[in-house]
């Protein structure tokens, strides 16, 4: 009876197999005519949708540019105005009136103008109307304001003859303190001269809600539209809370780089583009802001807020899913009647079971005889190696070692096989042009009736491609984006295991940690701008690449400082090749002059205190004037605690 069971098991088990086997062969085309059918659907859903995006981008863009022609008129009408010339020649109450009725129209007329104002050319307002929520309000001479120091006018001074100039948008101030509410303004302005002789500038400040608003009046509902700088960050959006991230520090983490690297890395590559992911679908546009404007590039950013996942409600594809689950109903059925009479007629022959199992075989299979001699490869183990069968026949496996693995790797193997009858591991061979092949490796040995074995059946898979795939995203993950040097995640890992190997085998000869820092970066960002800073960066990490040993380990673990592992090298020769270093990057050919200070200590069994000292020893560098290395040896240390 217990024989009878197993026997009846044994028999369900390969009803099973036979019937996935069955369906994955019969069902491969008529699931892949749906899957195709079912794609063309949905590629064409979403083909309609990028239409749509697109024309809805044009519109904003369109409308972007209406608004921009009709301030660049307005603003040059103004600044040539018989008004203007007027007050300026003579700033007489009577004059100072009849510029600010013409002004105060201007601003009843554009929604998006909060200001319309004129600066002499030492910073100074002279005169000044506001728009507030819909009333004018004209600014008595005594509020009027210096703005000499504010970024805006600096620039506004480089314009020449009525050039129309833009200095992207920043938060509103009043009297040098941030306006509360928070109000994102864009300045416009234009150089007035009288007789070839400048007199000022005249200025608009644009309201940014008011004119997204004017812009999103008519994108459909399913579409959200957002201003982004070149730096990622959201300039104008229906969320407010997101908004000026570059400028509100608590809002900084709202930035397309870090909510959607995939996408902003798309909107960097390409000027003009569309892009999708799971959930949503992205339509932008780079853009100047401004008809004439100058300084005023930015993203134009829609969104659609529909799910791609959500078209499936589609009726279409409704009637496809439909259509696909009746195939898969009868193609279970048909598996079920086939699988049935394949179990029921098949042979009991061991030859007709090999033949059986080279024959479906998916992977590359090789079967050798009970002396290990090659006897049957199959079509795709040939394709994978470009061993021919007639090249094999007769040969041991052996000459598909790559000596990659060793023999007791082998001596395992064979070990496991004779007690299991099989082994499974991962096994790196080589291919006839000798190149070397990753395999997933499967080894099974067939028992004859008297209990010995007959045969081996090898199998396996190349899984070359997603080993180098996996070694290349390891990579990545540990490479600065920025310079190419090591991360500070793979820093602290290759730290750790120097500060281990300190505390484990203490006889081991000495090496040293350095930490490396920019001197006065922020000057360069301040002064030369954020691309000058990151070549600067890039600079010293390539000198620090190209001219250290090739076993010293760099890595950027800050925004200008770096971190050098030197093993194998005592503290005297650390410096030595620190301040070879220092004098490299100061004698580049760079018109900023750029120098680095340093700090360096010997690696003792504890990672904290070695930092701590290294950071002490930059600390010091740094106190004594720059540009120069300051040593920390552990000794001192103990001697100070």
């Amino acid at each position: 009876m217990k024989k009878l069971i197993i026997y009846i098991g044994y028999m369900n088990l390969k009803l099973i197999k036979y019937f996935v086997v069955t369906f994955l062969l019969i069902g491969a085309t008529p699931i892949f005519y749906f899957w195709t059918l079912y794609q063309t659907e949905l590629n064409a859903i979403q083909s309609l949708r990028e239409t749509e995006a697109k024309h809805q981008l044009n519109y904003s863009q369109n409308a972007i540019n209406e608004i921009s022609s009709e301030l660049s008129t307005s603003l040059r009408l103004l600044s040539d105005s018989r008004a203007l010339l007027q007050f300026i020649q003579s700033p007489s109450l009577k004059n100072r009136a009849l510029l600010e009725s013409l002004w105060a129209l201007t601003a009843t007329n554009y929604s998006y103008i909060s200001q319309v104002r004129f600066i002499d050319t030492d910073g100074m307002e002279q005169s000044r109307v506001d728009d507030i929520n819909g009333e004018i309000k004209v600014t008595p001479i005594y509020q009027l304001q210096d703005k000499f120091q504010r970024n805006y006018f600096l620039y506004a001074q480089t314009l020449k003859a009525e050039e129309v100039g833009s200095f992207g948008i920043d938060l509103e101030e009043e009297n040098g303190k941030v306006v509360i509410p928070l109000q994102p303004t864009l300045r416009i302005f234009t150089p007035v001269e009288v007789a070839d002789e400048r007199k000022g500038y005249l200025v608009f400040n644009l309201d940014v809600y008011e004119i997204i608003e004017e812009i999103d009046y008519s994108i459909d509902t399913h579409y959200n539209l957002e201003f982004v700088d070149l730096e990622g960050y959201y300039l104008a959006s229906k969320n407010k809370e997101k908004m000026l991230g570059n400028l509100i520090e608590e809002r900084d983490s709202f930035n397309l780089l870090i909510e959607n690297p995939s996408l902003w890395k798309v909107m960097e590559d390409r000027s003009i583009h569309n892009f999708k992911d799971k959930k949503h679908f992205y339509a932008f546009n780079k853009i100047a802001l401004g008809n004439g404007f100058e300084g005023s590039e930015l993203y134009l950013l829609l969104t659609s807020n529909i799910k791609i996942d959500s078209s499936s409600t589609d009726h279409k594809l409704a009637f496809i899913l439909y259509e696909t689950i009746m195939a898969i109903i009868l193609l279970i059925i048909l598996s079920v009647i086939i699988s049935r009479y394949i179990v029921k007629h098949r042979t009991t022959s061991l030859e007709s079971q090999l033949a059986l199992a080279a024959l479906n075989g998916m992977s590359s299979i090789v079967i050798t005889d009970k002396n290990n001699r090659i006897i049957k490869v199959n079509d795709e183990f040939t394709r994978v190696s470009g061993w021919k069968e007639s090249e094999v026949m007769g040969q041991s496996p052996s000459i598909f070692q790559s000596g990659v693995h060793n023999d007791a790797f082998y001596a395992e193997m064979w070990q496991t096989i004779q007690e299991n009858q099989s082994w499974e591991g991962e096994v790196v061979n080589k291919r006839k042009d000798g190149t070397l092949i990753t395999e997933i490796l499967r080894i099974q040995a067939i028992m004859g009736k008297n209990g010995k074995v007959q045969y081996f059946i090898a199998s396996f898979v190349d899984i070359t491609a997603r080993k180098e795939l996996e070694n290349c995203l390891r990579e990545l993950s540990e490479k600065d984006m920025l310079t190419q040097c090591w991360n500070r995640r793979k820093f602290e890992a290759e730290f750790s295991k120097l500060t281990n190997k300190q505390r484990l085998t203490p006889e081991v000869k000495m090496s040293c940690l350095a930490i490396i820092d920019i001197d006065y970066f922020k000057r360069i960002n301040d002064q030369y701008g954020h691309d000058v800073g990151d070549k600067v960066i890039k600079n010293v990490a390539r000198i620090l690449q190209t001219e250290n040993r090739s076993n010293d380990f760099v890595a950027r673990i800050g925004g200008e400082e770096f971190a050098i592992l030197l093993p194998n090298t005592s503290l005297k020769e650390a410096e030595v090749i620190l301040n070879r270093l220092r004098v490299a990057i100061y004698l580049a050919d760079d018109s900023l002059s750029v120098t680095v200070s340093g700090g360096v200590t010997d690696i003792c069994d504890c990672g904290e205190a070695t930092y701590k000292r290294a950071d002490l020893a930059l600390y010091e560098s740094k106190t004594a004037g720059r540009n120069q290395i300051s040593c920390f040896p552990s000794s001192e240390m103990d001697q100070i605690a």
